[in-house]
C-alpha cells in the first residue's frame, strides 16, 4: 500500500501578496488532472505487449517520472506472468491471485511503435549579406506510440487502450536508440501529465476596510496565517455582525487548508450582507473543496 496522502494543510500552504492597495491571500489547492483517477495514488504496472527491451525502458521511465513528479508511487510487477484483459471500459487481471488495493491503479502498457529514421529539417538563417536562406539538414527522428490502460481495484478503466505518442529529434549521427528513448520519455510524460493531480494557486482578496482588523491582516502578511485566523475568529466573536470579519476569517481558514470551515464562514459573511467579491470567493472555495473531496472519495467534483 502506498504512503498516506499528506494532510490538507500541507496541500494548501499560503502566503500573502499585495497588489497596489489590495491584499490577497495565495491559496494552494490540489485538483484532478485531465483524467480523473479518484483517490488512487499508487501505480502498478501489471502487463504489456511489444518489444521486450522497449517495454522495459518504458516501465522504468514510468517509475522514474512518477518519483520525479512526487504524487504517485509506482511499482513494476510485469514479470509475474499476469495478463490484463480489456473490454470496453472494464479491465480484469488474469493469471494469478493478485488484487489491487483501494489506493492502487493497475497499468497495462503496450508498445505499438518504436522506430527511428533519417529525416530532414528546415533550418532558417541569414548570410553575411543579410539575406535570409533556408537549408535542409539531415536529422534522426524518433517516434514511439504507446497504448495505455489504467484501471482501479473494481476494474473501472480511467483509460482504456488510450494512445500516447512521443517524438524526438537528434543529429543524424546520434545513437538511434537514444533518440527513440527520448521519444518514449515524451510519451510517458504526456500520460502522467494527464493523470497526475495538479497544484493550483489562487489569489483571494481580503477585505481591508475595517481598521480594527488591520493588525490581524498584517500578521497574515507576515506569514503567520494560522495565528491570524485564530485572532480573526476572536475578533468576529467580539463583532458577530461584521461581514468583513466573517469574510476575512473565511479567507484565512481556506489559506490554512480548512475548506469546510471556510465555506461555512463565507456563507455567514454573505448572510450579513457583504460585498460583491464575497460571492466569487465563496464559489472558488466550493470548487476547491469539491476537487479535494473528489480526490479522496473518487467521486466527480460537484461544487
Amino acid at each position: 500500500m502506498s504512503p498516506a496522502r499528506p494532510a490538507a494543510p500541507l496541500l494548501a500552504l499560503a502566503a500573502s501578496l499585495s497588489f497596489g492597495c489590495t491584499t490577497s491571500m495565495s491559496i494552494r489547492s490540489l485538483e484532478p488532472g485531465a483524467v480523473h483517477v479518484g483517490s488512487t495514488n499508487h501505480l502498478v504496472i501489471l502487463a504489456g505487449e511489444g518489444r521486450r527491451s522497449a517495454r522495459e525502458f518504458v516501465n522504468m521511465e514510468v517509475l522514474r517520472q512518477s518519483r520525479a513528479r512526487g504524487y504517485f508511487s509506482a511499482a513494476d510487477r510485469s514479470e509475474e506472468g499476469l495478463e490484463v484483459r480489456v473490454a470496453g471500459r472494464r479491465a480484469t487481471v488474469e493469471g494469478g491471485d493478485f488484487a489491487l488495493e483501494a489506493d492502487q491503479a493497475g497499468l497495462r502498457i503496450d508498445v505499438l511503435e518504436w522506430v527511428g529514421y533519417r529525416d530532414e529539417d528546415e533550418v532558417r538563417g541569414t548570410d553575411e549579406a543579410g539575406k535570409e536562406y533556408v537549408e535542409l539538414v539531415q536529422v534522426l527522428r524518433g517516434n514511439v506510440l504507446l497504448a495505455l490502460t489504467l484501471f482501479d481495484a473494481t476494474g473501472r478503466a480511467f483509460l482504456a487502450e488510450a494512445e500516447y505518442e512521443g517524438w524526438a529529434t537528434g543529429p543524424v549521427d546520434a545513437p538511434r536508440e537514444e533518440v527513440i528513448e527520448r521519444a518514449a520519455a515524451s510519451a510517458v510524460a504526456g500520460f502522467l501529465g494527464d493523470v497526475t493531480p495538479v497544484h493550483v494557486v489562487t489569489r483571494v482578496r481580503l477585505d481591508e476596510e475595517d481598521e480594527g482588523q488591520k493588525p490581524i491582516l498584517a500578521t497574515a502578511r507576515g506569514g503567520a496565517v494560522a495565528l491570524a485566523a485564530r485572532d480573526m475568529r476572536a475578533y468576529f466573536e467580539a463583532h458577530p455582525m461584521s461581514a468583513s470579519a466573517a469574510y476575512n476569517l473565511a479567507v484565512l481558514l481556506e489559506a490554512t487548508g480548512d475548506f469546510v470551515a471556510a465555506l461555512e464562514m463565507y456563507d455567514t459573511a454573505l448572510s450579513l450582507g457583504g460585498k460583491d467579491y464575497y460571492a466569487a470567493a465563496r464559489a472558488g472555495c466550493a470548487r476547491r473543496l469539491a476537487a479535494s473531496e473528489s480526490l479522496s472519495t473518487g467521486e466527480p467534483a460537484t461544487p
